[in-house]
């Protein structure tokens, strides 16, 4: 039996409890029932030092970055949970985007899908429009749909699960549409 595409899933914010890093459980899901592997990193696969030319002077790039590259370079597509901190994508996410877009770019050739959860009453509308301008600037196919969580702090229960079953849907149906499309080819269009 063939393998299924591989999906790397993360969330662009490092807090403990991080609403974002709860959702991707359900993508990350709707993926695996697509019949993708998914890998699923940790904040800590974000902890890279801030962008500096500089560092990639000579040529390679420190450690971390080394790593989180591969794993980019690895997989054909990226499930990616983003906060909206005023307004737009996280300062983890942004870096993490840079390095990965530096020649030669690990993001060529790649889907992704984003989504978000966030307390305020815009469900991460804004910083998904601002991820979607930095994915496509440098490569990457993005799913045109979405899936935003409004009023997070509302939206789990105690054990950390959504309440709302049409948002677990939700979800679970964006995991499964990335993998549908990294099937379709979508990112070579």
């Amino acid at each position: 039996m063939p393998e299924g595409p591989r999906i790397l899933a993360f969330a662009g914010s490092l807090r403990k409890g991080s609403f974002n890093r709860m959702l991707l459980r359900y993508a990350t899901l709707g993926a695996r029932e697509a019949g993708a592997e998914v890998e699923e990193l940790g904040p800590e696969h974000l902890m890279l030092p801030l962008y500096d030319g500089d560092l990639e002077a000579n040529g390679s790039f420190p450690e971390p970055v080394a790593a989180w590259r591969a794993k980019i370079r690895q997989c054909e597509g990226l499930l990616i949970a983003s906060p909206e901190y005023n307004h737009g994508i996280s300062g983890v996410l942004k870096n993490a985007i840079d390095w990965a877009s530096r020649p030669p770019s690990v993001f060529r050739g790649k889907v992704a899908a984003s989504f978000g959860a966030t307390p305020g009453s815009q469900g991460t509308a804004r910083s998904q429009m601002s991820l979607r301008i930095c994915l496509s600037a440098v490569g990457v196919w993005v799913v045109p749909r979405t899936v935003l969580i409004a009023r997070a702090n509302e939206a789990f229960d105690a054990n950390g699960e959504l309440r709302d079953p049409r948002q677990v849907q939700a979800l679970t149906s964006l995991g499964r549409a990335l993998v549908q499309a990294v099937r379709a080819g979508l990112a070579d269009v």
